[in-house]
C-alpha cells in the first residue's frame, strides 16, 4: 500500500511538472506572437524560438516521465491487488484452522466432562453398598 501511495505521489509530481512547463510554453508562444506583431529583430525572435524548442524538449521529457510514472502506478496497483488476494487466502486458512481448533477444544472439553461424570457415577456406585 505504501509503495502504491509513493507511486501515486510520483505520478502527481510528474503531472505538475508537465503542467508547469506547458503553461510556460503557452505563455512563451503568446509572448512570441505579441513580439512578432510589434516587430522585433531576427536575433530576438531566434532566441525566443530556441527557448520554445528547449521548453518543448522539456515537455516531451516530462510526458515520457509521466508515462513511466503511470506504468509504475499500474504495477504497484497490481502488486497491491495480488497482496490483498494472498492476504485473503491466508486469512481464510487462518479462520478455518481457528474454527477447527475451537471444535477440537470443545470436543476435548466435552470428553473430559463425560469422563469426569463417568468417574463420579462409578465412585458413587462403589461407595453405596446397597446398590450392589
Amino acid at each position: 500500500m505504501e509503495q502504491y501511495a509513493r507511486t501515486l505521489l510520483g505520478r502527481r509530481l510528474a503531472v505538475e511538472r508537465l503542467e508547469a512547463v506547458q503553461q510556460k510554453l503557452n505563455a512563451g508562444w503568446q509572448e512570441l506572437r505579441q513580439l512578432l506583431a510589434r516587430g522585433c529583430e531576427a536575433a530576438g525572435a531566434a532566441r525566443m524560438h530556441e527557448y520554445h524548442r528547449s521548453l518543448e524538449k522539456r515537455r516531451d521529457d516530462f510526458v515520457t516521465a509521466l508515462g513511466v510514472a503511470e506504468r509504475r502506478v499500474n504495477a504497484a496497483f497490481q502488486a497491491m491487488l495480488t497482496a490483498r488476494r494472498e492476504r485473503e487466502i491466508v486469512d481464510k486458512c487462518f479462520d478455518k484452522q481457528k474454527a477447527r481448533h475451537q471444535r477440537e477444544q470443545v470436543k476435548a472439553e466435552q470428553k473430559f466432562l463425560d469422563d469426569l461424570a463417568g468417574r463420579r457415577t462409578a465412585s458413587v456406585l462403589a461407595w453405596n453398598p446397597a446398590g450392589a
